[in-house]
């Protein structure tokens, strides 16, 4: 599978979890390892893209909240990640309150941990 091959599955998946951070659990625990691992791999790399200029000249000036921004974008889909991309100006400043509860980061290393007992070590 490329790349583009394994980004569109990323989505799917993503659009599948519909911001649920329990369906994209069990949505995950039918994968392998490696898929696992490639999901994790293709979150962190998106959201990394939301990490520098210009788009931090929007958001919050410290690193935890700008990582919580890059993730609850990644989360949203891919529709609204694209708009993000072609328009760093509607970038949120920051997350609060519930809209956390929406940040899907981390739960692909939680499933190879409770599946594998080994996490991603994609951070």
């Amino acid at each position: 599978m490329t790349y583009i091959d394994k980004e569109e599955w990323f989505w799917d998946i993503i659009t599948k979890a519909k911001e649920d951070r329990e369906q994209l659990r069990a949505i995950l625990m039918e994968y392998s390892k490696e898929d696992i691992i490639a999901f994790q791999e293709i979150f962190v790399d998106l959201a990394a893209e939301l990490q520098y200029e210009p788009f931090t000249d929007y958001m919050e000036e410290s690193e935890d909240g700008r990582e919580d921004i890059s993730h609850w974008v990644v989360s949203k889909g891919k529709e609204y990640y694209q708009k993000i991309l072609n328009q760093p100006e509607q970038i949120p400043y920051n997350i609060t309150g519930s809209n956390s509860d929406e940040i899907l980061y981390g739960i692909a290393d939680e499933v190879c941990l409770d599946k594998y007992n080994e996490t991603t070590d994609v951070y």
